[in-house]
């Protein structure tokens, strides 16, 4: 029963993950379908609109994200960008999910199936954003990236340091996705231990974006690093204060039960006349 409630989730992550993939996608094909077909039915209305707006950097970003796939075009980099985003995002929820789940924090406000099936598919699907996030690089002609550079940390020219560690906490990620099937072949309490890893990944990441992103000076982005890290850094703190106060509160429970009974008050007891009498504590 176990392994086919266990088979049924993960087709439905394969479901939603290409689900997601592929309505991205399309997103992207529909917007450049859409300007070239607006630029082709009316010729001189994208020029009109481009020397209106010659000084907005808007338009310009605009018209480059309207050029088709091709060899030298910077869509390759901005779906990239985008990918990379979207993916550190997704990260983070399925990080701050797995605290809340920890913490007791989403207990009982939300349902045990969802609850669980979330924190298997939100992983996943960051990952397949990742995946994204790489491979359209090996089409950008100025990063010149190859097979080896996505494949192999710290080989690739542009900003090794800081891109080999994205590459790392996909490697992490990746690894920690393998771990929710393979749990029944280790221990709970290794399995526990090694899911500490999702920090250290989500970590490598955020430095990954901070330091390898070209959006990094941009307030909204820099805004969004700054409150992902915070929110997690309270979640995280929050879950250790009250795992410490479980652990005080768990032995003077014991010593309560370990006292011994002849140190503990006698009942009250009355006599056949009503009158209430009482024996010394010992």
């Amino acid at each position: 029963m176990t392994t086919q409630v266990r088979e049924t989730s993960t087709s439905l992550d394969l479901l939603y993950a290409g689900l997601g993939a592929g309505a991205g996608v399309a997103a992207v094909l529909t917007i450049q379908a859409l300007w070239q077909g607006y630029a082709g039915a009316a010729p001189g209305a994208a020029e009109t609109i481009t020397a209106l707006t010659a000084n907005s950097s808007l338009a310009q970003e605009a018209q480059l994200m309207g050029l088709p796939l091709v060899e030298g075009s910077k869509a390759y980099w901005y779906t990239a960008r985008a990918g990379g985003v979207v993916a550190y995002l997704l990260l983070w929820l399925a990080t701050l999910w797995g605290v809340m789940m920890s913490s007791k924090m989403a207990k009982g406000t939300i349902d045990a199936t969802l609850l669980y099936g979330m924190h298997e598919f939100l992983p996943t699907l960051a990952m397949v954003f990742a995946a994204l996030h790489a491979v359209v690089l090996l089409g950008d002609a100025y990063i010149g990236f190859n097979l080896v550079n996505l494949l192999v940390p710290f080989t690739t020219s542009y900003r090794p340091l800081w891109t080999g560690l994205g590459s790392v906490a996909l490697y992490l990620s990746l690894a920690l996705i393998a771990s929710f099937y393979l749990k029944n072949l280790v221990s709970r309490k290794v399995w526990r231990a090694f899911h500490f890893v999702t920090y250290l990944a989500f970590g490598l990441a955020l430095v990954h974006g901070i330091m390898a992103g070209t959006d990094t000076g941009n307030p909204m982005v820099r805004w969004m690093y700054i409150l992902t890290g915070a929110t997690l850094l309270f979640a995280t703190l929050y879950r250790i204060l009250m795992v410490r106060g479980e652990a005080a509160a768990k032995p003077a429970s014991a010593a309560s039960r370990a006292e011994p009974a002849a140190r503990r008050p006698r009942p009250v007891r009355t006599d056949a006349l009503g009158a209430v009498q009482t024996e010394p504590v010992l």
